[in-house]
C-alpha cells in the first residue's frame, strides 16, 4: 500500500479534505498568513470549486462557467500547501490517516471535512441511472448543457418536457431558471413539471414566499404538483407511487442533502442520515483534531440547521481561526448559526425571490442584489495574484 507522506518532523500537518465554501476561506487566510510550524495539504477530487448559489445562474444563461468556478489548487499553492487530487474514502482515527480511493494515504495531526453532500434517495429504482442529480454541484453543472442540446434536437410535435424531483429552494430555481433557458434557446414546445413528495413546496419558509412562486408558475406556464412521490425512473418517464407515469425527456434530481459514507464506514460519530456530528467549535464529537463544516456536518447544539450553503460560507472564519487556535494551543471559539437568514431564489428571467424575518419580495432590484452578494464572495478567491506573506 502506497502512502503520500513526508519524513516526520516537528511541524504539524494539517489536512484539509475538500474544496468547499468554508475550505476557500481557510486558502485565502493561509496564504496571507500561514500558521506556525505546520505544513499544510489539500485533498480534493476536483481541482476547481463551484459557486452554488450562482449555478441557478448558469443554468438560466447567464453566466458562463468560468463565472462560478474557484481554482482551489491555486489557492492552495498560494498557500505553499501540498494539493492531492484524490477522493477521500475512510478515515483512521487511529493512526491518524485518510485513505484515498487509490489506496494511497495521508497522515495528519490536525484535519477538517469540508465535502458538501450527495442527494437524498438516490437509491430510488432508475435515478443513478437516467436522473441528473444536481448535488455534488460541480458534476452538476457540466451536465446542464447536455439538457439544451437534447431539447434542441427534439424533432418530436410532442412538447419536450423536463421533471424536477424536490420542491425545496434548490428544485424552485432549478425548474424556473431551466424553463427560462429552454424557452429562450429551443424552437419547440417546452414544459416544465416540479414535483414534491410533501404538502407543499418550499417547507420551512413563508407563506407569502410559497404563494409568490405560485403566482410566478401559473403565469409562466409551469406545473407544480406536491403529493407526489416518485418511485421509479424510467429514459423516458416517471412513476408516481399512486401509478401514474409521468413522460418526459429529462429528470432533474434535487432532493436535499445525503452524507457521503466516509464518516459512518470510518466509526465516526453520525446522525441517522450519516452526517457526521460537530461540537460549537466545529470539532467532531469526541475527536479534538477533527474538524468538520458545511452539509457534512451536524451540529448536534443545533441539529435542524439546514444543508445550505449560506451556513458553509459563514463557517468559513471560524473554522479558520480554530484550526489556527488549535495549532498554537490557544483556546477555540464557538459558533452559533444565524436563525434566520436571507433567500434569494433566483426566477430565470431576470428577478429574483427573497425572503427574511418572516417577509418576502420580489423584483428585478432583489436580482441586483443577489448578483452583487454571489459576485462579491466569488471575486474574493478569483483574483488572488496579489498576496503577501506574513
Amino acid at each position: 500500500m502506497g502512502v503520500i507522506d513526508q519524513v516526520a518532523n516537528r511541524r504539524k500537518d494539517i489536512v484539509l479534505v475538500g474544496g468547499g465554501h468554508s475550505h476557500i476561506q481557510v486558502l485565502r487566510n493561509f496564504a496571507t498568513k500561514p500558521p506556525p510550524h505546520s505544513r499544510l495539504t489539500l485533498i480534493v477530487d476536483t481541482p476547481m470549486a463551484v459557486y452554488s448559489g450562482m449555478v441557478p445562474g448558469l443554468i438560466a444563461g447567464h453566466y458562463r462557467k468560468e463565472e462560478l468556478e474557484i481554482d482551489v489548487k491555486s489557492l492552495a499553492e498560494k498557500a505553499q500547501s501540498r494539493v492531492v487530487v484524490a477522493r477521500a474514502v475512510s478515515i483512521d482515527s487511529q493512526c491518524q490517516r485518510i485513505f484515498m480511493e487509490n489506496q494511497t494515504s495521508i497522515r495528519y495531526d490536525l484535519a477538517s471535512f469540508n465535502i458538501g453532500s450527495t442527494v437524498l434517495q438516490s437509491d430510488i429504482p432508475g435515478v443513478r441511472e437516467h436522473a441528473i442529480a444536481t448535488r455534488p454541484i460541480g458534476r452538476f453543472v457540466h451536465q446542464i448543457e447536455r439538457i439544451i442540446e437534447q431539447a434542441k434536437m427534439h424533432n418530436s410535435p410532442s412538447p419536450f418536457q423536463v421533471v424536477v424531483v424536490g420542491g425545496g429552494i434548490g428544485g424552485v430555481e432549478v425548474a424556473f431558471t431551466l424553463q427560462q433557458r429552454l424557452q429562450q434557446e429551443v424552437s419547440t414546445l417546452i414544459q416544465v413539471m416540479l414535483l414534491e413528495r410533501g404538502p407543499h413546496i418550499l417547507d420551512g419558509y413563508p407563506e407569502s414566499l410559497i404563494h409568490r412562486v405560485h403566482r410566478k408558475s401559473e403565469k409562466r406556464g409551469l406545473k407544480i404538483c406536491c403529493k407526489r412521490r416518485v418511485v421509479t425512473v424510467r429514459h423516458d418517464q416517471v412513476e408516481l407511487d399512486d401509478g401514474e407515469c409521468i413522460s418526459c425527456q429529462a429528470v432533474l434530481w434535487v432532493t436535499g442533502a445525503a452524507c457521503w459514507p466516509i464518516f459512518r464506514e470510518s466509526g465516526l460519530p453520525t446522525d441517522l442520515q450519516g452526517f457526521v456530528r460537530v461540537g460549537s467549535t466545529l470539532q467532531v464529537e469526541g475527536y479534538d483534531n477533527l474538524f468538520a463544516v458545511g452539509d457534512c456536518s451536524t451540529l448536534v447544539d443545533y441539529p435542524q440547521t439546514p444543508k445550505a450553503g449560506v451556513y458553509a460560507v459563514r463557517q468559513g472564519p471560524l473554522i479558520t481561526n480554530n484550526i489556527r487556535a488549535a495549532v498554537m494551543g490557544r483556546p477555540l471559539r464557538c459558533y452559533s448559526p444565524q436563525t434566520d437568514f436571507l433567500a434569494l431564489l433566483n426566477m430565470g428571467d431576470g428577478t429574483a425571490l427573497g425572503t427574511k424575518w418572516g417577509r418576502s419580495a420580489e423584483g428585478h432590484w432583489v436580482m441586483k442584489l443577489k448578483n452583487y452578494i454571489d459576485q462579491r464572495f466569488v471575486r474574493r478567491f478569483q483574483s488572488e495574484g496579489n498576496f503577501h506573506r506574513t
